[in-house]
């Protein structure tokens, strides 16, 4: 089976996030050996990795296929009465021991009431 575009693609993208990566870290070694600061990534390396996540989307996009239409009303039944069951209800929980009149943790809200 050939390799696929879309996927060349995401394997494209792949290696230029793992190749921005490494520029990055050569970048802090230069900055490290000439005692500077880092303050932010090279503009080329924002480029890669910009051009790295489209690559990725593209080609990820391209492999899952065609999407298909969403239909709000396709498959929509309304509740019938085998499905509801009050007997399955739980109102007994662990909820009553919270106490009901909690003071607020700010003080301000003490002044608003």
């Amino acid at each position: 089976m050939a390799p696929s575009v879309s996927g060349m693609a995401v394997i494209a993208g792949i290696a230029l996030f793992v190749f921005a990566g490494y520029e990055t870290l050569r970048y802090r070694d230069m900055l490290k050996l000439t005692q500077e600061e880092f303050e932010s990534v090279p503009a080329q390396v924002v480029v890669e990795v910009l051009l790295a996540a489209i690559l990725c989307m593209w080609g990820s996009l391209q492999l899952a296929g065609n999407f298909k239409p969403i239909s709000a009303l396709a498959n929509q039944e309304g509740l019938d009465a085998n499905v509801f069951r009050p007997d399955f209800m739980s109102f007994n929980h662990r909820g009553h021991a919270i106490p009901l009149a909690v003071e607020p943790l700010n003080p301000a809200a003490k002044k608003r009431r």
